[in-house]
């Protein structure tokens, strides 16, 4: 009796074994070499993902804005949270955080499918998308340079009797940071000072500071967000004013953006509109951080009897400050433009000198006619205005590669879908080069006409619902 329990134990446990084996077998056969990435570490199938309730590769994607193709929809994208720097000037920190966005996507193996290979190109393009500088933006220095034309009917733009120019200098901690060995700060003081000397004669310029007073602690911040002062009160230029001035000012705390445009409105509330020419320059190097709106007090000054002809510049500023000064300057109805080092800082100044020029002139009637002042300008913008977009479409490609470089070091995308992202980027660089052309081709068209008629074109054209190539 024992025997023949043992010979069915036996016979039990040897069924047992085929079974098992058997199982071993059939999942050794099932698995495929493309769910595994270049360490042959698993990747979870489809099914096992929507088992444990993660989106599907699709669902990812879907997620995701549409890569931008068209003038337009380049334009109007919002930049990308890493875009505006090449990606060896990000800090060690924005370098890191971008490259785990991307390592938070399923990994990739060697026979990449082509959802994979989208969903890595969407979320690259939404990290690094550049600011593509709209040509609505070279109608707005266009106004500038034409300053005094009979063809402008804006009457900020007319020969006034006085010419008075005040800038906003940020005066935040943020400016002690360095640009090709100088801090921003001090790259500001000389540029504000050159730019001060070329005045001509019969020019008023004033000088107001914010944010330069306490840390950027919080227990500071009261005391910071307060720090907004007229340093240089509304008059000629005098050298050593100024630059005694200049000299007390150092990079300090947190940034009362919206507080300085009040101020501002109240330094010039006793120069109207109707017999001054008046000229704001708000350079900032990041975004209102003492709780104020500076967008509604931007609309406020735009709306006031000053009529002022406000130009922000944006100094060496990431995507999220380039967002806000852009809408402060469209709500004050001037211009924004990005100045990433000295020279860019200068040129934007230079603008306002020209200006000045004309002005002198016009009061010396040495203007013979002002229909003299058209639109050569425009012809002359053209190449650098192509020359910022090849600048963002150059730092687009090799920003977007360098992530997925380190990604596929890694080992959390292959070698094969890395090379196929890669040329994806050389697809659209060559893609956005031809759309410069297009753009340039455009603006000269348009130089010969007058500025109502290009004004409505490039509205036309360029706007976000515009179906254009």
């Amino acid at each position: 009796m024992m025997r023949m329990r043992l010979h069915g134990t036996l016979i039990l446990l040897f069924f047992t074994a085929m079974i098992l084996a058997a199982c071993s077998e059939n999942d050794t056969n099932t698995s495929k070499p493309d769910e595994t990435n270049t360490d042959n570490e698993a990747v979870p199938t489809e099914k096992e993902q929507q088992e444990n309730n993660e989106p599907s590769v699709e669902e990812l994607v879907a997620e995701l804005p549409k890569p931008t193709e068209t003038i337009a929809e380049l334009v109007n994208a919002d930049p990308g949270p890493f875009s505006g720097k090449k990606y060896e000037d990000l800090t060690t920190e924005e370098q890191q955080e971008a490259v785990e966005l991307l390592r938070e996507l399923p990994k990739v193996g060697e026979n990449p499918t082509d959802e994979e290979i989208e969903l890595y190109w969407r979320k690259s393009l939404a990290l690094f998308h550049e600011d593509y500088a709209n040509p609505a933006e070279a109608l707005g220095v266009l106004e500038l340079e034409a300053f005094g034309s009979p063809d402008i009917e804006d009457e900020r733009f007319q020969f006034k009797e006085n010419l008075n120019v005040e800038i906003l200098l940020d005066g935040s901690g943020s400016m002690a940071n360095i640009i090709n060995g100088r801090s921003m700060m001090d790259i500001a003081k000389e540029s504000i000072k050159e730019f001060a000397a070329s005045l001509p004669e019969g020019t008023n310029i004033a000088l107001r500071v914010y944010g330069h007073k306490g840390t950027g602690s919080d227990a500071d911040k009261k005391l910071s967000c307060s720090s907004n002062e007229l340093i240089y009160e509304m008059n000629s230029y005098n050298a050593d004013a100024l630059g005694q001035a200049l000299n007390g000012i150092k990079p300090a705390g947190w940034t009362p953006l919206a507080k300085a445009i009040e101020e501002a409105k109240n330094d010039l509330s006793s120069y109207n509109g109707e017999s001054n020419t008046n000229i704001i320059y708000l350079v900032s190097d990041g975004i209102e951080t003492c709780d104020g709106d500076p967008v509604a007090q931007a609309k406020s000054l735009a709306n006031s009897d000053i009529q002022p002809i406000v130009n922000v510049i944006g100094f060496d500023l990431n995507a999220e400050g380039q967002k806000q000064l852009k809408e402060v300057a469209e709500a004050a109805k001037g211009i924004y433009s990005n100045a990433r080092n000295q020279e860019e800082l200068k040129r934007e100044l230079e603008r306002a000198r020209e200006i000045a020029q004309k002005w002198q002139e016009w009061q010396q009637k040495a203007v013979t006619s002002a229909s003299d002042l058209k639109y050569d300008q425009l012809l002359s913008d053209i190449p650098r205005f192509g020359i910022e977009w090849n600048e963002s479409n150059s730092n687009e490609k090799f920003n977007i590669r360098e992530p997925l470089r380190i990604l596929r070091d890694e080992g959390h995308i292959s070698k094969k879908a890395f090379q196929l992202l890669s040329d994806k980027t050389s697809e659209r660089f060559s893609h956005v080069l031809e759309l410069n052309k297009v753009i340039r081709k455009d603006l000269r068209e348009m130089a010969d006409k007058n500025y109502e008629t290009i004004k409505e074109e490039i509205n036309r054209k360029y706007s976000e619902n515009a179906d254009v190539q």
